[in-house]
């Protein structure tokens, strides 16, 4: 029936020839498997190529758990009432990746940071409407922070689908505002305020010119939400005073973030009339921003790509000490994920000429790996030095900022390296060989005969196609066994890394 295939992009699968009845049976089944997932948010199938699955099928157990954590979202959101149901609700449809770190926070956490959000899209919203002129923007920007006390206050005018829906239904997001602790209420009030402003100040920037002016745009629209953050942890008593005092700390994991943004989405912006890469790097390799598009300017596109990312890479080595500092699971969880996410999306860009003309993003399965392995500080060690690996093999010879790009790279490996093990992770290898070594055994055994008061492993004569095979991979196992089994139980001899 047409029914099961109504949401399956079929260029997935290619061309298909059904030959008989039961292939038909089969092909519509895997079709309605693939539907049923997507309708529960497990759209991996449904958007990425079989071939994909094939090449790293050490990415579907990382699917699995990705999936199990991101469905745990739409559940609490469930079990909320009806105003909260509708923050936590938006909250998945506005970013579905800060949604799901966001709902693993502890209650009281979580609700706080889920307004936190909620008020700061809002008001980003309002910036970022070209449609409306840019000086009643400007003034409601600037306003924008003292409607969060008004019971009552929605927005029209702004926006599109749910970030014109949640402007709308803003009242409710207020009074769930007000039914806050009055010491989050005045963070979350304080960043607002400052924020409105400092977006105010660039509403009428036709373009970045200055690498400080593209340092203090992104300390307005994604720094003070770090210093917001921290201010929060601290407040519900879940992380020390130094997150406060620290402000420069919070200031780069939030212009990380931003930066990695603006990196990637080069084409969307540039398609929108907006710009956000400073004049003063752009400008040293082409004469106007849009000629980075131009095939024949692909080496210095390239080379401009690479120094934006370098750029970018300055500010890890205070997101790592920012995050050593952290105590609390889930704040960790909150923090970690969406940064190893960040230096991953610049391990992809990194001197990739897609970016010119598309949104380069993490293959999904890349995305559900780094997510699922992100669960102590040792891992996000771990995951850093591998990306930071990727993007040093990518750098060219002759690229100008190949020196700087080394010395910082290096500088975060160096970091990293003590939490890196010094012998590979065989856990999961070994598990696999040890049930393949069970399975051989137990086929040897069921198949052995006795021939002459002389038991063999085969039932007698030359043995059959199946049996060498099962031979073949007793003797590949036991090798395996005693060569490499022992080597998950080697300990590191590296010293335990010092506090940055």
């Amino acid at each position: 029936g047409d029914g099961c295939l109504d949401s399956v992009n079929l260029e997935v699968f290619g061309e298909v020839n059904l030959k008989s009845l039961s292939e038909g049976v089969v092909f519509l089944a895997f079709c309605e498997f693939i539907r049923v997932s997507r309708f529960f948010g497990f759209c991996w199938f449904g958007v990425m190529k079989v071939s994909e699955i094939l090449q790293h099928p050490e990415e579907l157990i990382p699917l699995l758990k990705f999936y199990g954590k991101w469905k745990k979202a739409p559940e609490l959101a469930k079990q909320s009432d009806d105003k909260w149901k509708f923050c936590f609700n938006h909250l998945l449809k506005v970013s579905r990746s800060f949604a799901m770190v966001i709902m693993e926070l502890e209650p009281e956490v979580r609700d706080a940071v889920c307004i936190f959000y909620l008020v700061l899209r809002a008001l980003d919203t309002v910036e970022d409407d070209t449609t409306v002129p840019a000086s009643r923007r400007k003034v409601d920007c600037v306003e924008f922070y003292k409607h969060i006390d008004e019971a009552g206050w929605s927005c029209t005018g702004y926006g599109k689908e749910h970030e014109k829906n949640l402007l709308e239904h803003y009242d409710i997001v207020v009074d769930c505002f007000l039914s806050l602790k009055e010491r989050y209420q005045v963070v979350i009030r304080e960043i607002c305020q400052k924020m409105g402003a400092g977006m105010a100040e660039h509403i009428e920037d036709t373009e970045c010119y200055t690498v400080d002016d593209y340092n203090r745009y992104c300390f307005y629209v994604a720094g003070l939400v770090g210093i917001g953050l921290s201010r929060l942890f601290y407040e519900t008593g879940r992380e020390d005073k130094c997150f406060v005092e620290d402000e420069h700390l919070s200031i780069s994991m939030g212009q990380f973030l931003q930066k990695v943004n603006i990196i990637r989405d080069y084409a969307e912006d540039l398609e929108e009339e907006r710009t956000f890469w400073p004049r003063e790097i752009w400008s040293k390799y082409v004469p106007e921003l849009g000629d980075l598009q131009k095939r024949s300017n692909e080496g210095k596109s390239l080379a401009c790509l690479n120094h934006m990312v370098t750029n970018a890479l300055g500010h890890v080595f205070d997101c790592i000490k920012y995050m050593q500092r952290i105590k609390n699971e889930q704040v960790f969880n909150f923090c970690a994920i969406p940064q190893i996410m960040g230096i991953g999306t610049l391990a992809e860009v990194y001197n990739n000429r897609n970016v010119f003309h598309t949104n380069v993003k993490l293959r999904r399965g890349t995305t559900a790996k780094l997510v699922v392995e992100t669960t102590d500080f040792d891992k996000l060690m771990q995951l850093y030095y591998s990306c930071c690996v990727k993007i040093e093999s990518k750098i060219p010879p002759n690229d100008p900022s190949y020196n700087e790009t080394k010395v910082i790279l290096q500088e975060i490996m160096n970091v990293c390296l003590p939490h890196v093990p010094t012998v590979p992770n065989l856990a999961i290898l070994n598990r696999a060989v040890v049930v393949l070594f069970a399975a051989v055994v137990a086929y040897l055994i069921n198949t052995r005969g006795e021939r002459d008061g002389v038991f063999v492993i085969w039932k007698g004569g030359v043995p059959d196609t199946q049996e060498m095979i099962a031979i073949a991979a007793f003797f590949l196992v036991v090798t395996y066994l005693f060569s490499f089994f022992g080597l998950q139980f080697v300990k590191s001899e590296r010293s335990a890394a010092a506090p940055l």
